[in-house]
Parts: C-alpha cells; sequence; structure tokens
C-alpha cells in the first residue's frame, strides 16, 4: 500500500480559517481513504500488462504479477502450466511462465489467491511480443498519417498495447493501458509506424503478434533510459547531475509566483489580440504559460519516462524492440552514439536479454534543402550516430528513410515505408528469412589514391544503382585543408564508389548526404532501398563537446576563442573544494552561490601561477567585503595569500590587493612597508591612485563586477569593470590555489560567475 502523510505545521493546521467541524470531516475523509487503499492492497489484482487479449512471448520464460494481501498464496494456471508463490509484506507477487509454445488459439489464465479469489485474463494468444518505442514520429497516429487503409484493419491475431503516458522518479512494476485487437477503431489511435511493421511481421510469419508502445513525442533517449545505467555512463553523468542541480533548487512557491506573473501577461495579450481581430477570423494566441513543476518528474528528466513506462514491461518477455526516436538529441548528436548505446545495453539487461533485437529508424531528411557542400548539420550528426550505433552493436540494424521526409514537417505522413524497411531488418536478421535485400547501403571502407577515393558499401544486393538514371548525387570531397567541394560520383563495381573533384586533386576524406535534407541524393541498392549518409573523416563536428541541455553563453564561447578555459563549468563543483568545516555552496542558475555565518573560501584543486584570471561577483547590500583570492596557501580551517578585495564598508578601495598572510594592504598601503622614503612615496602614490573618482566609483553593488587579474612573475594587476584598479610589483608567493571568498555575513548570499584562466609561460 502507497503510504499517505500529513505533516502538522502552523500553516496546515485549521488552514484559510477552517473550523473543527471542517477538521472532523477531513479525519474522516482521511480514513474512508486509508481504508480504501487498504482494501485495494488486499484485493487480488494484475498488472495492466496481464490483462484480456494480451500476446505472450513464445520461446521465452515471461513474468505474470500483481497484488493481493500481504503473507498470502497466489497461483498461476496457464497453458498446462500452474505455478504459485507467496506475497511479501506489501503484498506483491510475480511468477514466472516456462516458455510457450506459439497458439493462435485463444486462452484463458487463471490467478486465484488462497484469499478465495479468482481473475481470469480472455483471449490470451502465444506469438511475438515486440516494443515499439522513441518520441513523436513512433507515437504518431495511423489516424493522423490520413492511411486509407484503416477502415478495413480486421487482424485478430495483432494486439495493440498503448501505454499510458507518465513519469516516476522511482522504478515502477504497473503501468496504465490495456490490450486492444487491431481494429480500425484501435489501430487507428496507435502508431502507425509500430501498426504497420507488426501488420507486415503478422503477414510473413503467420503467428499472433503483439506490439506495446512506450514512445512519448518530443523527448530524449536518455528520459528512456535507466538512471542506475546513466551513472555508467561518463558522457551522460555531466547532464545527469545537471538535471539534480535543477531539481535540488526548485523552488516550488517562486515557480508559482513566476507563472501567476506570466499568465498575468498572457491574459492581458490575449485580450489585446482578441479586441483587433476581425469578427468571423479565429485570432492567433501566444502559447500559454505553464508553471514549472518538480524537475524530477519532467518528462525530460534522466529515467524518468524509464521509470514509468518501460520499467514495468521488463517482466514482460518481448522478442525485441524498434526505435524511432533522436529529433530532441540533434543538439547533442556526438553524445547520442553514447546515450543510445546505453539504453540499448540497460534493455537488454533489464530483459536479461544480451542479444535482444533492437532497430533503428533513422531520422528522415527534413528542414529547407542545401545546395552547399560542407554543410555542417547537428541533425546529419544525429543521422550519423545513429548508423554507428546500429553498425557496432550485435543484433541492431537501421532502417534508412532520407528519401521519405517532409522538408516542412518534421512529422512525415508515411509511416507505412518506415514500418516496412523495419519489418525488413527484424525478418532477415531475427526470422532469418531468405531476402537478398533487407538492409540499405552502408558505408563499409574506404581507400584514397592520388586523384580519388573509393568508397565501399555493404548491403548492396545485386549491385549500387541510381535511383532516377541521373548521375549521381550529393557526393562530397575534401583536401587536407578540410575545404569540402562537390565530387563526381561513379560506380565502379556492384559495391563500390569512385569520387574525385578538380576542385580537389588530392582529396583526402569523402562525404555522401550530409545534410539535413540532402535533396537530390540517390544512391540506392537493387532493392530500391537509399543509401545512408556517411563520413570517411574524423574532422570535427559542430555537437562536439554538448554533454548538458545547457549550452555555451556567448561569453564562454567568446573566451575559448581567446584560449580561455572554464574554472567553474555552470553545472556543478567540480575543480573546487571547501577546506573549511562549515559555509555552503551550490550552484544555481549557472552561478556558484556562497553563504556563511563566518569568513571563508572555495578554492580550486589545482595551483596557478602565471596567469590571466576573469571572474564575475555580485555584492550583496551591506558592509560585506568580498573578492578573489589567488596565489594561495589553503589549510584546515584556513586559506591566505593574494585577494583581490573588495572593501564595501565604505568602498574606498574599490578593488584593491590584499595580502591575508601579511594581514594588510599591498595596494593601495596605509603605511609605507617601512621607513624608508620610496616606501613612503608608495604609500602615498596608492592612496592617490585609489581617490581618483573613475577608480572609486569602478564597484557596483548588487550588480556583477567583472574582475581581470593577471599574474606575471612579481607583477600583478586587477582589473575592476574596465578600471585598472592595482598595478604593482610583489613577488611573496609565485604559485597557489585559487579561491572566491564569502565574508561571512548571517543571510547574505554572494554569487560567482563566469569564471575562466589563461595560464601564461
Amino acid at each position: 500500500m502507497g503510504e499517505f502523510r500529513l505533516r502538522w505545521t502552523k500553516s496546515n493546521f485549521f488552514p484559510f480559517g477552517a473550523t473543527m467541524k471542517h477538521f472532523a470531516i477531513l479525519l474522516v475523509c482521511l480514513f474512508q481513504s486509508l481504508a480504501c487503499a487498504q482494501q485495494d492492497a488486499e484485493t487480488l489484482k494484475l498488472a495492466a500488462p496481464i490483462s484480456d487479449h494480451m500476446v505472450l512471448q513464445h520461446g521465452a520464460s515471461t513474468s505474470v504479477w500483481g497484488t493481493a494481501k500481504p503473507d498470502s498464496k497466489v497461483s498461476v494456471s496457464f497453458a498446462d502450466q500452474s505455478v504459485e508463490t507467496e506475497t511479501d509484506g506489501d503484498g506483491r507477487w510475480s511468477v514466472s511462465l516456462a516458455p510457450l509454445e506459439i497458439s493462435t488459439e485463444p486462452a484463458t489464465l487463471k490467478v486465484t489467491s488462497s484469499e478465495g479469489e479468482t481473475i481470469s485474463v480472455n483471449d490470451v494468444l502465444v506469438g511475438e511480443v515486440w516494443m515499439c518505442s522513441g518520441q513523436s514520429n513512433m507515437a504518431w497516429t495511423l489516424q493522423r498519417t490520413g492511411d486509407p487503409m484503416i477502415d478495413q484493419i480486421d487482424l485478430p491475431l495483432v494486439r495493440l498495447f498503448k501505454t499510458d503516458s507518465a513519469t516516476s522518479d522511482t522504478v515502477q512494476t504497473d503501468c496504465g493501458g490495456d490490450w486492444k485487437v487491431a481494429k480500425p477503431n484501435t489501430a487507428a489511435d496507435f502508431s502507425a509506424v509500430g501498426f504497420h511493421f507488426g501488420r507486415e511481421l503478422h503477414a510473413e510469419l503467420k503467428v499472433p503478434v503483439g506490439l506495446i508502445d512506450t514512445s512519448w513525442g518530443g523527448k530524449p533517449v536518455e528520459a528512456f533510459t535507466s538512471r542506475e545505467k546513466l551513472l555508467t555512463v561518463e558522457d551522460a553523468i555531466p547532464l545527469v547531475e545537471e538535471w539534480d542541480n535543477t531539481d535540488a533548487n526548485y523552488d516550488a512557491a517562486a515557480a508559482k509566483s513566476r507563472f501567476e506573473a506570466a499568465m498575468e501577461k498572457w491574459k492581458a495579450k490575449r485580450d489585446e489580440i482578441v479586441a483587433n481581430t476581425k469578427e468571423g477570423v479565429k485570432p492567433k494566441l501566444p502559447r500559454r504559460p505553464q508553471m514549472q513543476g518538480q524537475p524530477k518528474l519532467d518528462t525530460r528528466f534522466p529515467g524518468a519516462i524509464y521509470n514509468q513506462k518501460v520499467a514495468p514491461w521488463t517482466k514482460y518477455a518481448v522478442a525485441g524492440s524498434i526505435w524511432y526516436q533522436g529529433e530532441s538529441n540533434a543538439g547533442r548528436a556526438v553524445q547520442y552514439e553514447s546515450l543510445l548505446t546505453a539504453l540499448i545495453e540497460d534493455w537488454r539487461a533489464k530483459w536479461n536479454n544480451e542479444s535482444m533485437p533492437f532497430y533503428i529508424v533513422q531520422l528522415a531528411n527534413f528542414k529547407k534543402p542545401t545546395d552547399q557542400p560542407g554543410i555542417r548539420s547537428e541533425w546529419a550528426e544525429l543521422q550519423h550516430f545513429q548508423t554507428r550505433v546500429a553498425q557496432s552493436i550485435p543484433n541492431c540494424g537501421i532502417a534508412v528513410i532520407n528519401d521519405i521526409g517532409d522538408t516542412s514537417n518534421i512529422h512525415p505522413k508515411n509511416k507505412r515505408d518506415v514500418g516496412h524497411r523495419l519489418a525488413l531488418l527484424a525478418l532477415k536478421k531475427h526470422y532469418d528469412k531468405d531476402l537478398e535485400v533487407f538492409s540499405s547501403p552502408l558505408y563499409k571502407s574506404h581507400s584514397v589514391a592520388d586523384d580519388h577515393i573509393l568508397v565501399t558499401l555493404d548491403h548492396v544486393g545485386s549491385g549500387l544503382k541510381s535511383r532516377d538514371g541521373e548521375e549521381l548525387k550529393r557526393f562530397e570531397v575534401a583536401g587536407s585543408d578540410m575545404k569540402w567541394h562537390w565530387a563526381k560520383a561513379e560506380i565502379v563495381a556492384k559495391d563500390t564508389i569512385k569520387l574525385s573533384s578538380a576542385e580537389a586533386p588530392q582529396p583526402v576524406a569523402a562525404r555522401y548526404a550530409w545534410a539535413a535534407n540532402p535533396e537530390g541524393a540517390n544512391l540506392v541498392n537493387s532493392g530500391d532501398l537509399p543509401a545512408s549518409l556517411f563520413r570517411t573523416d574524423t574532422w570535427p563536428l559542430k555537437t562536439q563537446g554538448r554533454l548538458t541541455l545547457r549550452q555555451p553563453t556567448q561569453t564562454e564561447r567568446q573566451m575559448a576563442q581567446r584560449g580561455f578555459t572554464p574554472l567553474f563549468n555552470g553545472r556543478n563543483l567540480d575543480g573546487w573544494r571547501n577546506p573549511y568545516d562549515f559555509g555552503k555552496a551550490k550552484v544555481v542558475n549557472n552561478e556558484i552561490h556562497l553563504t556563511a555565518n563566518k569568513k571563508f573560501f572555495l578554492v580550486t584543486e589545482k595551483k596557478f601561477s602565471d596567469f590571466v584570471l576573469f571572474v564575475e561577483i555580485n555584492l550583496p547590500e551591506g558592509q560585506a567585503n568580498s573578492g578573489v583570492m589567488f596565489r594561495c596557501h589553503v589549510e584546515p580551517n584556513r586559506v591566505y595569500g593574494y585577494q583581490a578585495e573588495c572593501d564595501g564598508s565604505d568602498r574606498r578601495w574599490s578593488a584593491g590587493l590584499y595580502d591575508e598572510g601579511r594581514r594588510g594592504w599591498v595596494w593601495p598601503s596605509k603605511e609605507g612597508r617601512s621607513n624608508d622614503k620610496k616606501m613612503l612615496e608608495y604609500a602615498e602614490e596608492s592612496q592617490a591612485h585609489f581617490a581618483k573618482p573613475e577608480v572609486r566609483g569602478a564597484l557596483k553593488r548588487t550588480d556583477w563586477n567583472r574582475y581581470k587579474i593577471t599574474c606575471k612573475g612579481n607583477k600583478i594587476s586587477i582589473e575592476l569593470n574596465g578600471v585598472k584598479v592595482t598595478d604593482v610589483e610583489d613577488d611573496t608567493d609565485a604559485e597557489g590555489f585559487i579561491g572566491i571568498q564569502h565574508h561571512g555575513e548571517k543571510g547574505q548570499t554572494y554569487r560567482f560567475r563566469n569564471i575562466f584562466i589563461k595560464e601564461l609561460k
């Protein structure tokens, strides 16, 4: 039974002026709810996948599971098998059936409990079960494609289960939905790709086929993968940490306040548009604001969809999976190779079938056609890595559809050919049907000669050809200068293409169909299946290094171009440590927030000597001093060294150089460091410098202050918001850590961002 918790606080005891009578009514409702929940937990119940019209996978052990009274007995009978088990303390139970033979005859599965309860699951078949998953192009229903065959559908041996869409922050064993027989009214609302795939399997195999739809439009691959698996993937960890940080910093009250403010603006805009729209014309309204919910339940949160839509099915044996997804990961295409590999490995492990077939749909051609070579395309990169995964993992395949997309619609209506090409892969690779052509031509190898490149492809059937009889198009070559040019392409063997270009007389690399919409690409095999895009180079890609939803800011891109390295990645505190046993540091909206009741520093894990450092600090109101420590020493509960100090008490120093070790100002100097006349002059000079209005006024309160700190040998200079406030020579310490400071004012938060460094040699 699920938990029910009621927290007693001053704010919810007799809320909104409730009386004792109201409270009594509340208690009655509470106890009734608890009684109903208890009764439900003690009633024999089956998980949603175990329902009328289901298809069980033949030749594999599969589970039947549900709930009943805690510590009771449950037995399951089906096809001459009878299995008994006991429920656990929470009433959960599960049994495994031995591998079953294919059966086209409807049968009944019976479940009984020691409490005298019986459930009969009727019209059960045994055949082939496939998982259909991904995002909107898999979720796209048959009805939305306008397929004229819908009204003629009558397939009693094809069964459909459309899993309800929901998320969870914990792994679930049950889901929503039920099995339906494939008829016009049921198939119309099912995945068009999944239906056409299953329809062809049934037609060829003559066995029952069960199709399970766990797709969800607009969702990334990481949401369909278990958190447990993602945390083992190096490229996925920054993404998981980014989401965890977002969840940890979620403020429900603030989210509600933002939503209400946005709604007020939206209503005002709506009313304005409606008032200015002619009668009889439908007004074009802006999108209605949505209130931000708990991030861990967001549909994009790593593992959130897996927990609720996929995990319950891992107890249910399947033959394999088909996958149409990637649009939502195109901006992180290089990372996608690791993420999709992780999902496949994860699902195979969870289903306890390390060779489970997994067939991928390569993204369709989309967007405005291009007419120039050398396109840097996120879409093409995603297609490329989909193909690499399919080629590198056993029992995988890829359905190429770069010939049936739609320039202006990310959801091409032709889902019949998509299902057909997936079915070809399954029939050949999994069911061992005698098919000469079952896959699109895929890159196999290449060789470079003086003036041309030879590319060899797999899966050509009886030979490669041009789809339209015209010369081959969309091939590119580049020389060592990495500049791409259109290439002349000739078929010189049934599986080999020769590429050359007068503009690249000594080509070193080749590409084909490398664009989101490579209009004109016309290389096919003897079965008229289009060749996949490919690249032979290993040059940098557009999406390289993108591991999180957060994309580099303009500042980050500019600093990278200038040779600076970020000391703070905007996601977590990797590379930093707190040497104190007090003080708190957390990441909020790409900023480091420090809070404490005593002065403390967050310091880097690495030492630096000569460098240029940029850092932005936002100082709160008050008497606080704060700044950046550099070339500093670190001991338990103590950090000392040079400090670019913002003196907030009277702003007299604006941003001087303070030596925490010597407990004194280096610049400005209140006194000469000796009675030497030169030192006294030095002090007077520094005092005069900080008396200048432009120096005194450089610091900004409750706003971002940008520091530039340069250390080169014994020379130290500090610029604050473009004003040089310090320029001295002082060589007490030549190397040390870098730290950021909270001065210790209770309740104050010091904010830091955009921390970059360039080491000087």
